[in-house]
């Protein structure tokens, strides 16, 4: 990462420990990990920032501590309040964990450690109030919620779309949640879904990888020191993210030379036909790569949440219309 930075005269980075659950290894190992990040950029002239996305059941005062004392920052995934994280977020013997998590959460967001928490991604449930769990996660007052579609694709169809694929339950959800927060404005939190399409339909980029045609500038180390594509698309088939490379033999314009990461930086060219015609792409980007794959097109197909997300950004490009006519700043057409 150093020789990197210094090839290329990059003079920030971000470094993010995720999931399996980074805390697991406890804070003798995560100080271990940041103490070789620090001494490694200690002298490099580069902003180096280390975060992290956890589920927060693991937070104690001594991970906090180290955590103030390095800088880094976490975000908790949730899903909402206890009865809707609790259908999917249970441990090992089957438990819910919501108790357990808002002790936590209670201490992360208490005065001492509240600088640490950068915010939560949710994935979306169509079956839940989109404003309950909207207005659960803002009560909280995170700098950030990322709403998340679930890891379905065209072969294992999402919730609500086995019949019919230009169904829209998530963009109903979507546009709910969106309704709600834009009445309110909470002058803290930022819902990094909603930014994105607002910043792209006024021309800047997107904050999210999963929306817009700006280059993707991540890669995924795993563990063992193997170099991967983007690791949520192991939810399409076995082997997708391999990429035959690992920080022991290969260094990371290597990697960035390889087909299957320059196609993420390709723009539109990598799309499929029926994106590259569509009136939102330049905002909608094609959907997140993984939600794209089937078995018979491999990855040449529209996002299976493509319906969903036409209608969110239409929806959201409308209010943004609105609240703009009288300002000399002015919307994207559509």
């Amino acid at each position: 990462m150093r020789e990197h930075c210094d090839a290329h005269d990059k003079r920030d980075a971000v470094v993010v420990f995720h999931g399996g659950e980074p805390l697991l290894g406890g804070v003798q190992h995560l100080q271990m990990l940041t103490s070789i990040l620090l001494d490694t950029f200690a002298d490099s002239g580069v902003k180096l920032s280390i975060g992290m996305q956890s589920n927060g059941l693991l937070f104690t005062p001594e991970i906090g501590d180290l955590m103030l004392d390095t800088g880094m920052s976490i975000g908790i995934s949730l899903d909402g309040p206890p009865e809707v994280n609790d259908l999917h977020r249970i441990d090992h013997k089957g438990q819910p964990t919501s108790a357990q998590l808002e002790e936590r959460l209670a201490l992360l967001t208490s005065s001492r450690y509240s600088r640490l928490f950068s915010g939560f991604l949710c994935v979306i449930n169509p079956l839940t109030d989109p404003v309950a769990v909207t207005e659960y996660l803002l009560s909280y007052s995170p700098s950030n919620i990322d709403f998340l579609f679930p890891l379905d694709n065209h072969d294992r169809r999402p919730f609500g779309k086995q019949k019919d694929i230009n169904a829209t339950p998530y963009g109903n959800w979507l546009i709910r949640s969106f309704d709600y927060y834009w009445s309110n404005q909470p002058p803290k939190t930022s819902i990094r879904i909603f930014k994105s399409i607002l910043a792209l339909i006024l021309g800047a980029p997107s904050l999210v990888e999963s929306l817009g045609l700006d280059p993707v500038d991540l890669i995924v180390v795993e563990t063992n020191g193997e170099i991967e594509a983007v690791d949520s698309l192991k939810s399409t088939f076995e082997g997708a993210t391999w990429l035959g490379y690992n920080v022991f033999e290969h260094d990371f314009d290597t990697v960035a030379a390889n087909i299957a990461v320059r196609s993420r930086q390709m723009g539109a060219e990598t799309l499929c036909q029926i994106c590259k015609d569509c009136s939102v792409v330049d905002i909608c980007g094609g959907g997140y790569l993984p939600h794209r794959y089937s078995t018979a097109r491999g990855f040449d197909n529209p996002s299976v949440y493509s319906a969903d997300l036409e209608k969110l950004i239409r929806h959201i490009h409308a209010a943004a219309s609105r609240e703009l006519k009288d300002e000399a700043i002015g919307v994207t057409p559509l």
